[in-house]
């Protein structure tokens, strides 16, 4: 991320005399007296102001201890108080905190200081204080003099961003809440009513094109990045301004979003048509030079090195970016989530569903058959090579020495309480970060909020529900069966036609495809959501599969179901002291 050069006394004092409740004036000494022409006079402290915004982007893998992954059927875990179990039992509540309702464990749901002490809060509060300090500083943006045309509009681009963002972030899980476009005082009508998601997705859109109209596509090419010699990783840009712009339009037009208006199971067209523009003028920006897919043998440092160095490539639009590294916050939060016991977990491993597994091909294109259970040659060899760059399996080695080989089987040195299904998570685990290999000081990881694989499928999706497999956008080159195949082709998997063999249909073939390449990155929860799927039967079990140490004998076995009611669980609960505050800021349905 960018260094800027930031007056932090100012800044900080900044933001606790404007933001918060201040000291009584007569306990200051003139020195800690901060004028608003201090913070917000030059590009260099306004900056610094508005920088926590970006400190409140969620990781869904790394926040406090939880993971996106264990909430939508993706993976399981054997602790009472992990979000996976909240999702078995359908207890979201626990995840929110607030009111009478205990917080489980540190979650990025949190809407109040956990009871561990370990983060203060999750998307519902920190989205809101990313709101507010959005909307002082466009407030504020008059009060810049002491900059070039290029800085104020950098300034005024983040902002809109991050207003319209996290307004986003809040939807995806909330559902319609009220727009905040102003920076509100106590004498303000503070009582606004929600809105649909429609209305919401509107002023969200509207944020995001000024956003892309202010921001540049490579700060690098501007004259504030310049100065930095290429460290502008992690800055909003216009490719991310319109990315965003694309998946908002997205959602909107989708089943669940519609399903009052349109029908259950209705996409809208209009907004179909909208989302595949957008994406096509991101794909643009990709087709000179700014974004490209990162080449397969370099796919899994989008996610986790241990270099030491950021992960993030060409391929990456929009992610929270750390200055942190080695065996802290990382280490921890990985060995909490992702690592067996026996290799320096701490026996909360989070194991992969069976029926996750079934969803990656075989490497022909064909699509998994329970029967391969039992093929040792087929059931996790001749596969969609994502697979074992996202999942480890039984005799796996998982990272340098011998005594690092997986053991899955009955009785193996794996097979323990802890470990619900023979499957862990390799996507985030780089090969050395265990305490046997301790290859670990220098180890980073993270989850990307956008990057161009999504882009394209963001676009096949939103096509194809507008106008078919081979149908473009409007000005465009690209069919929905060909970004598919921009995807698949860069792990080497055969392209796919419109009559999407072995699939339904091509819709489910986008799904599936969405499932593979995305996996473990905060998508699959909200996107069977938004499709109105997430309460058939076929999303809810949990599945295990059962064998022997020669692979002998596989069976499979339903360890657990997910409760997910229609409509209660579509939508998180908001905190029931924030409801009782006025009328028209209800709770969502069922809660």
């Amino acid at each position: 991320m960018m260094k800027s050069k930031i007056l932090l006394t100012s800044c900080i004092l900044g933001v606790f005399l404007l933001l918060h409740s201040c000291k009584d004036y007569l306990d200051r000494t003139s020195g800690q007296v901060v004028s608003e022409e201090d913070v917000f006079g030059t590009f260099e402290n306004f900056q610094g102001f508005i920088e926590p915004m970006y400190s409140l982007i969620i990781d869904y893998n790394s926040h406090a201890l939880t993971t996106s992954m264990n909430i939508g059927g993706e993976i399981i875990a054997a602790q009472g108080w992990s979000s996976g179990d909240r999702a078995r039992l359908g207890g979201y509540e626990g995840w929110i905190g607030g009111g009478n309702t205990p917080i489980l464990q540190s979650n990025f749901w949190s809407t109040e200081k956990n009871k561990i002490g370990n983060n203060d809060s999750g998307i519902w509060v920190d989205s809101w204080r990313g709101i507010r300090i959005a909307n002082l500083a466009l407030a504020r943006l008059d009060q810049l003099t002491d900059a070039t045309q290029e800085e104020k509009d950098l300034i005024a681009g983040q902002a809109h961003f991050f207003r319209g963002w996290f307004h986003f972030e809040l939807g995806r899980y909330y559902g319609g809440m009220p727009y905040v476009d102003q920076y509100l005082l106590p004498a303000d009508d503070l009582q606004l009513p929600r809105l649909t998601w429609h209305e919401m997705a509107e002023r969200i859109v509207a944020d995001l094109d000024m956003a892309a109209d202010l921001l540049p596509e490579d700060w690098n090419q501007t004259a504030v990045g310049a100065q930095f010699g290429g460290g502008n990783a992690g800055r909003i840009t216009r490719g991310a301004a319109l990315g965003f712009k694309a998946k908002t339009l997205l959602y909107a037009g989708s089943p669940l979003m519609n399903r009052f208006s349109n029908g259950p199971t209705d996409f809208d067209q209009q907004y179909m048509e909208r989302a595949a523009e957008a994406a096509w003028e991101v794909i643009q920006i990709a087709n000179r030079g700014v974004y490209s897919l990162t080449p397969f043998n370099e796919y899994n440092l989008m996610f986790a090195r241990n270099d030491g160095l950021i992960p993030w490539s060409k391929e990456t639009i929009f992610q929270k970016v750390r200055p942190e590294k080695g065996e802290g916050e990382h280490l921890n939060k990985h060995g909490r989530l992702m690592t067996p016991g026996r290799l320096g977990g701490n026996n909360i491993c989070e194991t992969v569903n069976q029926l996750y597994v079934d969803r990656f091909e075989m490497r022909d294109g064909s699509i998994y058959r329970t029967e391969y259970d039992q093929d040792n040659a087929r059931r996790w060899d001749d596969r969609d090579p994502r697979f074992r760059n996202a999942i480890y399996v039984d005799r796996d080695v998982a990272g340098i020495l011998p005594i690092t080989t997986l053991e899955f089987f009955t009785g193996g040195m794996d097979d323990n309480s802890s470990i619900i299904t023979p499957y862990v998570c390799h996507k985030f685990w780089p090969v050395g970060v265990n305490n046997r290999d301790q290859a670990w000081s220098e180890y980073r990881y993270v989850t990307p909020h956008l990057r161009l694989a999504e882009i394209y499928l963001i676009y096949a999706e939103a096509v194809n529900e507008a106008s078919g497999a081979t149908g473009r956008a409007e000005g465009a080159n690209l069919t929905a069966v060909d970004a598919v195949n921009i995807v698949r082709a860069r792990a080497g998997m055969p392209p796919v036609t419109a009559a999407a063999t072995g699939y339904e249909s091509f819709r489910e073939l986008i799904r599936n495809e969405r499932w593979v390449e995305l996996c473990f990155e905060g998508q699959w929860f909200s996107d069977i959501r938004r499709w109105n799927v997430a309460h058939l039967p076929e999303y809810k079990p949990y599945v295990d599969l059962v064998f022997d140490r020669n692979w002998t004998s596989f069976t499979r076995q339903v360890v657990a179901e997910r409760v997910f009611e229609n409509p209660r669980h579509y939508w998180m609960p908001i905190p029931r002291s924030q409801t009782q505050l006025y009328l028209e800021f209800g709770q969502n349905p069922g809660w």
